[in-house]
């Protein structure tokens, strides 16, 4: 996971990254796009492996998720998790439906990806100007990934539900 924050870092200009990496990260998507452009049944047979791959990616992220770090966090970490549901998924779901969708996809999008727990250390130690800061951002940052990863879902699932009806696309 490290590894994957310094990427970000150096393409920033923060931080020196091994091209490896970056190849490893960027190459098998582009692969993927590729191939589901170019072969039709490649892309059905592939696109059904997304629906039984979701439980696997849920569970690992689930496992990663500690509680406490929302108690330690308190009202700060849960606030800023509310509001990072509340502002960005408002944004994203006025983008969404701007683009022809219903909004559901935005109202998904609402959340704190789990690694991103990591980056006040890693932008310490990139600049040790900000390493005093690094262990309170972390906790926050950390609450806010626990209170979207279990809001987001529910909120979704409600969202869909309202606007199903309309028979508008996903």
């Amino acid at each position: 996971m490290l590894e994957r924050h310094r990427v970000r870092l150096g393409v920033a200009g923060l931080a020196a990254f091994p091209w490896p990496t970056l190849v490893g990260a960027i190459l098998p998507l582009a692969v993927g796009i590729i191939l589901g452009n170019l072969d039709r049944e490649l892309k059905e047979f592939l696109g059904r492996a997304t629906a039984v791959l979701i439980p696997f990616f849920a569970f690992a992220l689930g496992c990663t998720l500690n509680l406490t770090m929302v108690w330690r966090a308190g009202l700060l970490g849960l606030a800023l998790g509310v509001a990072v549901v509340l502002v960005s998924g408002a944004v994203m779901l006025l983008a969404d439906r701007i683009t022809g969708g219903n909004g559901t996809a935005g109202v998904a999008a609402a959340t704190t990806a789990g690694n991103a727990a990591a980056v006040p250390a890693i932008v310490a130690s990139a600049n040790h100007a900000y390493a005093a800061a690094a262990g309170p951002a972390t906790v926050l940052v950390a609450a806010c990934v626990i209170v979207t990863s279990l809001v987001v879902p529910v909120l979704t699932a409600w969202w869909a539900g309202r606007v199903q009806p309309t028979g508008r696309p996903a």
